[in-house]
């Protein structure tokens, strides 16, 4: 039987999957999709201290989201989560400082994190 791929056009973008996250300074964040039903919605070739890591992605966490996760740990880096793609985020006014990650892929999702 073969196995064919999927690309994001089949997914069920209304879905949860899990992350983990690679990187994360003032809000923005490189994750790596973990599910191979969403692989197709990350990028590869991403390049962070001589590793390269596939199925990645960049995104800006809300506000709500970072308190939350902040409560748990200072660090969110090594982190897993579950995430759903959305289209839009209503509480994305809170004051984030200015710095990026150098390197982010330009692949870019809107996320809520679920869990």
């Amino acid at each position: 039987m073969p196995h064919c791929k999927k690309d994001s056009n089949d997914l069920d973008l209304g879905g949860t999957f899990p992350v983990k996250v690679l990187d994360e300074i003032c809000g923005t964040a490189v994750m790596q999709i973990l599910d191979s039903n969403y692989y197709a919605l990350g990028t590869n070739g991403y390049v962070q201290n001589g590793i390269t890591y596939d199925h990645v992605f960049a995104t800006d966490l809300s506000c709500s989201d970072m308190k939350e996760l902040m409560t748990y740990a200072a660090s969110l880096k090594g982190m897993e989560l579950k995430v759903q793609l959305t289209q839009y985020r209503p509480d994305n006014t809170c004051v984030k400082c200015a710095a990026t990650i150098p390197n982010a892929p330009a692949n870019w999702l809107l996320i809520n994190i679920i869990q």
